[in-house]
């Protein structure tokens, strides 16, 4: 137990300099401060973006926020983007060009507003419709494959890790080696324990975690969680290696012996939906993305 305590208290202690500006439940926003540039690491939720950028300005003093870099377009982890731009509107956004297409389509920018929305209502715990600011979700910059964000005596380097989403990147911060997998390779909640990532594909989440498994770094920055400790670091890849192969034998072994897609739903639902969760997604955020992985694993099972 006291193990336990040791982890959570020291899970926002960053190496590198990095500032939690987080405001809420979701995805983490995490900014790095270099000698000429700065950026921020995702930005969250909508219904707490103007807690973030309040956090962001904090830190930042009278300089300005010059990037903010999207690891995918889930609404969790882009939310606060139009209250950015609000604040600095010569800020350039930059993600993979495959999430430039998707911001772009009126039908994305529409669940990204409505999932907004849910969040908002359940965290904020009113039944009013919000207001949700959608202007300016869009990324001004593609990024791909080794290409180097500078930032003065810092540079970020990008990596291609689709699975979770077609658009999901990971990010490795030089000199400090400070890797920031995306959520393809899982979420680490603690413990020895990765939860799966996969959703677009299990062939090509696979893949990503053994492409980020040949990267050298000091240390991981886990999606929706903060610095891995040490000891499950440097076996994080086996985990989350685990952890698909734990949810992909879960849902084919349903089928199997017979289960229908709803059947497996339910099931799914069952074992990996807890407080836990429940704390960073709401319920339908988390069907949503389910229903997106059973099918695609059974689809790449040649099962559908």
């Amino acid at each position: 137990m006291k193990n336990e305590r040791l982890k959570e208290t020291n899970k926002h202690h960053y190496a590198g300099g990095i500032k939690r500006v987080t405001a809420g439940p979701g995805g983490e926003a995490l900014l790095i401060i270099g000698s000429e540039k700065t950026a921020l690491i995702d930005c969250g939720m909508a219904f707490c973006a103007e807690e973030m950028v309040k956090n962001v300005k904090e830190q930042l003093g009278n300089r300005p926020l010059d990037f903010v870099i999207l690891t995918h377009t889930h609404y969790d982890h882009v939310g606060g983007l139009p209250y950015l731009r609000k604040e600095w509107p010569d800020l350039i956004s930059c993600g993979a060009a495959y999430g430039k297409k998707v911001l772009e389509k009126e039908s994305a920018l529409n669940q990204i507003a409505a999932l907004s929305g849910v969040a908002w209502k359940q965290y904020r715990h009113q039944e009013a419709e919000p207001a949700v600011l959608m202007e300016g979700m869009k990324i001004d910059w593609s990024i791909g494959e080794k290409e180097v964000i500078y930032l003065g005596d810092k540079e970020l380097r990008i990596v291609e890790t689709p699975g979770h989403t077609t658009c999901s990147i990971s990010i490795l911060l030089l000199p400090e080696q400070i890797f920031f997998p995306s959520e393809t390779a899982g979420v680490y909640i603690g413990n020895g324990i990765i939860r799966t990532g996969m959703l677009k594909s299990c062939r090509q989440t696979i893949a990503s975690i053994e492409k980020c498994s040949m990267i050298t770094s000091k240390f991981i920055i886990g999606p929706h969680y903060g610095q891995v400790p040490d000891e499950d670091a440097r076996q994080y890849w086996n985990l989350a290696m685990n952890a698909v192969n734990h949810s992909k034998n879960f849902i084919l072994e349903r089928k199997n012996r017979g289960a229908s897609f709803e059947e497996i739903l339910e099931e799914y639902t069952t074992e990996f939906w807890n407080d836990m969760v429940a704390r960073e997604q709401p319920k339908e955020a988390f069907l949503l993305n389910a229903k997106h992985r059973i099918q695609n694993v059974l689809k790449e099972a040649g099962e559908v």
